[in-house]
């Protein structure tokens, strides 16, 4: 597989905690045949407590807030997965308190379900990691007609690709212009093969999604270099790039909601 498509390369975590949420649930009603009433409430309180655990968890850890930062909203850290096993765990030896047999054998299952999914989910973002590529030189264009060749920073900074004929796009410049500015990423806007005016009559109709950009970090990619050199078909799309001037990482935003939590 080629690195850069395996930078592109998105499997979303809900079917995976679906699965083996079913997976789960199936077997807690094979090993106790004879207690599938029983195993039956279990699983209507787990579901219960699995999402209260996490994301009280998560408050806790100071990862959940009311305004969610930017590098917070591309992690998704709304629930924290050790705090929703602790409460399945804490809800299992409650509920089965009189079955000690059956709390023995529902908490291993949670055990084995919960290693069988951080598995999965380490094999899912080893998938979306590309090792760092190194982006080549190339001249874009500044909203006042000049030539830029982007250069190398000091600190990672971020190139998010986008077009005002993209419904996503418009969503996410949205949500970065009500954010504050001190959560914002060293970011550059790059559109991806629009005319200059189409660029300029939508900024100027919507000058908040400016981001309070200098004009050398609002920049035209007329021939799509960057979407041709990422292989992507989906817009939005956030290239973090290393200090070195490497690609670090490709995030997909059309996949990662831009609602306000």
């Amino acid at each position: 597989m080629d690195l850069l498509d395996s930078a592109t390369l998105f499997l979303s975590p809900a079917p995976l905690a679906v699965a083996c949420a079913t997976v789960t649930l199936l077997t807690a009603h094979l090993i106790s045949p004879s207690a599938r009433a029983t195993t039956t409430a279990w699983a209507l309180g787990a579901l219960i407590c699995w999402p209260i655990g996490a994301a009280l968890w998560a408050w806790l850890a100071g990862n959940w807030s009311p305004e969610l930062s930017w590098q917070a909203q591309l992690r998704q850290t709304r629930f924290d997965p050790a705090g929703g096993l602790i409460a399945l765990l804490t809800w299992t030896l409650w509920f089965c308190r009189q079955c000690p047999e059956l709390r023995n054998r529902l908490c291993l299952l949670l055990m084995m379900a919960s290693g069988l999914w951080w598995g999965l989910e380490q094999w899912r973002s080893d998938l979306q990691t590309p090792l760092p590529v190194t982006l080549p030189a190339m001249t874009l264009e500044s909203l006042e007609g000049h030539s830029v060749t982007p250069a190398r920073t000091e600190s990672a900074h971020y190139l998010l690709l986008w077009r005002s004929d993209c419904s996503l796009c418009r969503q996410w410049l949205q949500r970065l212009a009500e954010q504050p500015a001190e959560h914002r990423p060293d970011l550059t806007l790059v559109n991806q093969g629009e005319p200059l005016l189409v660029v300029l009559r939508y900024l100027d109709q919507h000058p908040d999604q400016r981001l309070d950009l200098e004009d050398a970090s609002l920049l035209l990619d007329a021939r799509q270099h960057l979407l041709a050199l990422i292989r992507h078909e989906h817009l939005p799309v956030l290239l973090h790039v290393a200090p070195d001037n490497t690609l670090a990482r490709v995030h997909d935003l059309s996949v990662i909601t831009a609602a306000t939590p």
